[in-house]
């Protein structure tokens, strides 16, 4: 019977302490705002509306994907209130962050091979290829090592509806959709809580 009773002990103890090893634990990384831990649970703004407005397009030929494009409509993010760190105006222009992967290609170039990028028919203004440390590179989702990014400028598109055609002379195209006016949904749906 004392040995029931002594196993009981220690069990409590054993919770006990265990109970009050997690309370320190979190108590000790609430503390901090800025520890690495509390990073882990941190809504990130600029990530999540950058997801938002990301699309693919592919080109597929012979049932082969043949380029693979990712593009983030950047006025959205830059537009934000929650831009802080790295902000810049967006008034001027439409800007696209965009990825590209060409297979049997050594450096995935859109702007030759017979590639071509529009939005609603006009060119870009502007194509930026980035550097591998370039700080936008590092806030956008979808990255992966195999592509070549680049930030395109167009003019500035009336009305709401946009269509980012990607195409190829040899494989076809494919239209990316997106539109200005349209709320990212958890701003629709904090709206509908009011």
């Amino acid at each position: 019977m004392d040995q029931i009773k002594r196993f009981l002990m220690y069990k409590k103890i054993l919770l006990l302490s265990s109970a009050l090893s997690t309370a320190f634990i979190l108590g000790g990384c609430t503390l901090k705002e800025n520890s690495n831990i509390s990073q882990l649970f941190k809504k990130d703004d600029i990530y999540h509306i950058s997801l938002q407005n990301t699309k693919k397009a592919q080109l597929i030929a012979s049932l082969e994907t043949k380029a693979l494009l990712t593009a983030t409509y950047l006025n959205p993010v830059y537009t934000h209130d929650n831009c802080k760190n790295l902000c810049m105006s967006v008034s001027d222009a439409e800007y696209f962050f965009v990825g590209v992967y060409i297979t049997d290609s050594e450096k995935s170039e859109f702007n030759n091979k017979g590639y071509l990028l529009t939005l609603n028919g006009a060119e870009p203004i502007e194509i930026k290829k980035l550097e591998k440390d370039d700080p936008l590179r590092y806030q956008m989702p979808m990255m992966n090592n195999w592509s070549t990014y680049y930030k395109v400028k167009f003019p500035i598109v009336k009305g709401n509806d946009m269509q980012l055609i990607f195409e190829n002379d040899r494989f076809g195209k494919d239209i990316l959709e997106y539109s200005k006016g349209q709320k990212p949904l958890f701003e629709t749906l904090r709206d509908l809580g009011r």
